[in-house]
């Protein structure tokens, strides 16, 4: 198996934005979610916008799951971001497809609910953490001395940019 992905936004994404992140419990959060018995309704007409299928012709009965995608599937989320991402900015689902023929794994209220619930509350811990990151360092004094520094020296060579331009 290849560790080759294509080379998508979403990828870029988890490549950049955690993988390759310094600080990614800092700014990464992970969800994942399994549908328990999805293996076994495979033939069901949307089961493939859950899973990775062979591309080509498929009747309803035959339908082939990509094993090499399962795998780098697999390795993304136990090996990958396992050892980059505390278990705290982790969080996994497990969601039974109770009526494939009538229902929608995307559409389970319980599901829904714990999602929206898990995703809030760690953005706002994201976010809280990063406000207070920058409010800190603020309140550095070795910080507050370079940012005065900096001033003077964009007032001063505005200054003298002025000066140059009257005079020439």
């Amino acid at each position: 198996m290849n560790d080759v992905w294509c080379d998508v936004v979403t990828e870029r994404e988890v490549r950049y934005g955690m993988l390759q992140s310094d600080h990614p419990n800092d700014t990464s959060f992970c969800i994942t979610r399994c549908i328990t018995n999805l293996m076994d309704n495979l033939h069901q007409h949307h089961a493939h916008t859950f899973i990775d299928v062979v591309p080509g012709r498929h009747n309803q009965q035959s339908v082939t799951v990509d094993v090499d995608a399962q795998q780098m599937l697999a390795a993304l989320h136990h090996d990958k971001i396992a050892s980059v991402l505390s278990p705290h900015s982790i969080a996994h689902f497990d969601i039974d497809w109770e009526n494939p023929e009538e229902t929608n794994p995307n559409e389970d209220e319980v599901y829904l609910s714990r999602f929206m619930d898990v995703f809030e509350r760690r953005m706002m811990e994201l976010i809280e953490s990063a406000v207070a990151l920058q409010r800190s360092a603020t309140c550095d004094p070795h910080v507050v001395e370079i940012l005065q520094h900096l001033t003077v020296c964009r007032q001063r060579s505005q200054v003298c940019l002025f000066v140059t331009f009257i005079y020439m």
